[in-house]
């Protein structure tokens, strides 16, 4: 969907990557016939049909048009003809256009500023395509498909999996929930949270809760340039956790003005009542500018009352919780001098929510249940200072430092009155400090070879506590504080050896990359990651590229802290085998013997920009990650715990010795959720449950994407579809079977699938987005049943008046997502549980919600 579009007229500095360069782009003539339209509409076209970058900013671009061009030019005769009447200039040079007002003094000035949009998450390197796809999006393309925070947003991608920390997953009730905080994390390929990175202007920041996640939607969407993604492992570049990909929220770097907006919605099932308030101010200047953004919103809760797929279950359980948001955000810069440049960024965020879990299916919560208020509190601050040298290095010195403060109160009723109340905390920190460098080592045919090294110290810690208090003691169920630290360097080598003027038949261009780090831990030792990668460029119209590499992630705090525990299960008849009335004993806890885990991964990409459709692009990927050491509870799902697959896991008709034995050093002895007697004698089962390395797991897939935008006279189209096939299965030890894991019910679907298309004439412009997640097979009894897939439709419909009379600066939304109103299909479900696959499918259904903006 034409990124390059809204990323050029929204940004405050632009970077508009095209892929595979052009032999012989600035010296040959292209023919083209454009019609008189917005000034950045005209360059964006003749920067794509080049393969060349576009920096700039939009607010030169506001209310400009361009004259029709027609005929043969060369891409500088191209931009000077459309920009003859506009009083703006332009540098050419690098493969890059960077436009500038008439009273700009210099060449130098203009790269120095536009420098740090061209890195491309995925690389080190200035300038250097990356080797494995990105998924990017500007602020306004988001803004435009009718998504207002960051969550929602990459939820709807189709690399990734909803499963996880998201607020529409049901906390501890279906496999895969890790929803402690209603936060929003991605998710890259099902891998878990803990296993992709998320980045804040390319640093880290503190974990959220137990997980290693990080909560996206803690971001303001007002705050942000744009978000990169790559789905592909990046431990070389980026370090642990980045196994199934890193994604970057990259910040405005400046702001003129007051923008200010209200946005109000709710979701016409009932519940889901939205109101958001943000605003955004700024100013910028000579040498420098600051970015100031703030974000309050809130949104009641939805119950099981409200959708009619759970009426059978009792009405006070929470669907989605209710939530309460304040963020806040600054991004800074200051030039000292010609060599000098200091930066800055930090955020701050206070979320709160509610959720309602009743243990009944007849008694309402506060009978018999839990009601749970988390609250978390967290920001970051990053400084960094950036040293311009000669020969074009850049060194830059930053340091950060972040906390995530949560503070969860769980209310236990039994009984009709509350028996128990849990005061559970998980406080993360992060300490990390970097020196990097990059720049030109020597001229090869298709360029500067280029550099970047960099090392660093990186500290994270959680305290976490649990502490129940009843009526008649205060009782410590968890308390540790521990830490991990890290020691890093890295480098990357990127290698142009074939481009523009050294182009010869079948091989336009020819690009290598390498790139290794080495990540040394106190406790787990140390890892050195490598990744190699390939661009190669045998016709003007078709990029081929590949990135091999390695990638790790160390075991989390929690997994190596969890106190072991052993809880007596319902009694056996509940589970499909064996049938018994005896109760059953499960295991469960972490260890400090995990190793760290490891994957190979594998990606091809094809992409073709055919010359001869000027605005279409088409890129296909296949994927394989070969993960070892995958840390995992063996049986996710208690009620699966008798299936053949598992039997390693289980002791039968355990003597009195052995029940003893697995007892013996559980520092909280065995907690008895039967209501009946614990008799160690007298037991169907054990089941070993605890935190281990499985053997391995193997995911891979296809994804795919196409894009075209184009104009008609005034009127601008852009269209985009994008895909992913995914497969994956797990074996726990080399003697047990192999576990499907994609495809099957609260697990990833194999298929996701998203399309839309845009329109746009002067101050109005409309989104029409098909969204569809595939179904999926539910396995768990010796009957499958299949869970259907799920369809939505989203509209928007914008207006932004001309002029500056009473409308002027104003700008409005109209937002209707799943309007059709389709609902998750039904699955079986104890009388407790929900009737839907709530890791996978939405329960909010048709939401309508109305935008109205105000540039002051």
């Amino acid at each position: 969907m034409g990124m390059g579009k809204f990323a050029l007229l929204g940004s405050a500095a632009i970077c508009v990557s095209m892929v595979a360069p052009q032999a012989g782009a600035q010296e040959a003539k292209k023919s083209y016939d454009l019609p008189a339209q917005e000034l950045g509409a005209g360059l964006r076209v003749i920067a794509r049909a080049n393969d060349y970058q576009l920096v700039a900013d939009p607010k030169a671009l506001q209310g400009r048009r361009s004259p029709a061009l027609t005929g043969e030019f060369t891409v500088e005769e191209a931009v000077t003809a459309l920009l003859a009447q506009s009083g703006l200039n332009a540098d050419i040079r690098g493969r890059t256009i960077y436009l500038r007002g008439r009273a700009t003094p210099s060449r130098e000035e203009v790269e120095g500023a536009a420098d740090n949009q061209l890195f491309v998450t995925g690389s080190r390197i200035r300038g250097a395509k990356p080797m494995s796809p990105v998924i990017a999006a500007s602020r306004e393309k988001i803004g435009d498909l009718g998504y207002t925070d960051l969550g929602s947003f990459v939820r709807s991608i189709p690399q990734n999996f909803s499963g996880g920390q998201n607020p529409g997953v049901i906390s501890s009730v279906q496999t895969g929930s890790e929803n402690t905080t209603s936060s929003s994390t991605l998710n890259l390929r099902g891998l878990g949270a803990d296993a992709t990175l998320t980045l804040l202007n390319g640093h880290r920041v503190a974990y959220d809760a137990v997980s290693q996640g990080i909560d996206i939607s803690a971001i303001p969407l007002a705050a942000i340039e744009r978000v990169e993604i790559v789905a592909d492992g990046s431990s070389a570049l980026y370090g642990s956790d980045a196994v199934g990909g890193v994604a970057n929220i990259l910040l405005r770097r400046d702001y003129d003005g007051l923008l200010t907006t209200a946005r109000f919605g709710a979701a016409t099932d009932g519940g889901d009542v939205q109101q958001q308030y943000s605003a955004v101010t700024g100013r910028q200047w000579e040498s420098g500018g600051f970015m100031i953004a703030g974000d309050f919103s809130k949104a009641t809760d939805i119950t099981a009352s409200q959708r009619s797929y759970m009426r059978s279950r009792q009405s006070s359980m929470t669907l989605l919780p209710s939530q309460r948001q304040v963020s806040a955000v600054l991004a800074g810069h200051q030039a000292l001098g010609e060599v000098v440049e200091f930066e800055i960024d930090a955020h701050y965020n206070r979320h709160k929510s509610v959720a309602a879990l009743p243990y009944s299916a007849t008694a309402n919560v506060t009978q018999s249940g839990i009601i749970s208020r988390p609250e978390i509190e967290g920001y970051s601050i990053s400084p960094s200072v950036k040293f311009r040298l000669p020969a074009g290095w850049e060194v830059t010195a930053r340091a950060t430092r972040a906390i995530s403060d949560s503070k969860i109160i769980a209310e236990i009723y039994s009984g009709g009155t509350a028996s128990a109340v849990n005061h559970v905390q998980y406080k993360n920190d992060l300490w990390s400090a970097e020196f990097s460098g990059e720049g030109p080592l020597f001229a090869l045919p298709g360029g500067d070879a280029r550099l970047a090294v960099g090392a660093g110290l990186r500290s994270n810690g959680l305290d976490a506590s649990i502490t129940r208090v009843t009526a008649t003691a205060t009782t410590s169920l968890l308390n540790y504080h521990d830490g991990q630290t890290a020691t890093f360097a890295y480098g990357e080598l990127f290698l142009p050896l074939v481009a523009d003027r050294s182009a010869v038949p079948l091989i336009r261009s020819l690009q290598f990359s390498g790139a290794v780090r080495y990540e040394r831990y106190d406790e787990i030792g140390g890892l050195a990651t490598p990744k190699i990668g390939i661009s190669y460029q045998p016709i003007s119209d078709l990029t081929l590229k590949g990135a091999w590499g390695k990638s790790f992630k160390a075991p989390t705090l929690s997994q190596q802290n969890t106190v072991r525990q052993g809880v007596l299960l319902f009694p056996a008849y509940y589970l499909p085998s064996p049938p018994t009335s005896r109760n059953v004993l499960q295991i469960s806890g972490g260890s400090k013997d995990l190793e760290p885990e490891k994957a190979t991964t594998l990606t091809l990409t094809a992409e073709a920009k055919p010359q001869s459709i000027p605005g279409l692009r088409l890129e296909a990927s296949y994927f394989d990650v070969r993960y070892k050491n995958r840390v995992v509870r063996p049986i996710a799902d208690s009620s699966q715990a008798f299936k053949a697959e598992y039997a390693d896991l289980i002791l039968l008709n355990p003597t009195l010795e052995q029940v003893l034995a697995a007892t013996a050093n559980l520092p909280l002895g065995v907690q008895n959720q039967t209501g009946g007697a614990y008799d160690p004698a007298n037991l169907a089962a054990i089941i070993f449950n605890q935190l281990q390395n499985a053997a391995r797991q193997h995911i891979r897939g296809v994804d795919a994407s196409a894009s075209y935008e184009f104009s008609a006279g005034e009127n601008q189209f852009h269209l985009e579809a994008s895909g992913s096939y995914l497969k994956s299965d797990q074996k726990l030890s080399a003697s047990q079977p192999t576990i499907v894991k994609a495809g099957r019910i609260f697990n990833p679907p194999h298929w996701r699938g998203r399309a839309s298309a845009g329109w746009k004439r002067g101050p109005i412009g409309t989104n029409l987005a098909y969204n569809y997640i595939g179904g999926t097979d539910d396995t768990r009894t010796t009957t499958t049943y299949k869970v259907s897939g799920f369809h939505s439709i989203d509209v928007t419909i914008s207006w932004e008046p001309e002029g500056s009379g009473l409308l002027g600066g104003w700008s409005f939304l109209l937002s209707g997502q799943n309007i059709l109103n389709e609902k998750p299909s039904t699955i079986r479900a104890t009388a407790t549980n929900p009737t839907y696959d709530a890791t996978n499918y939405s329960s909010i259904g048709r939401l309508l919600s109305f935008t109205v903006s105000k540039a002051w």
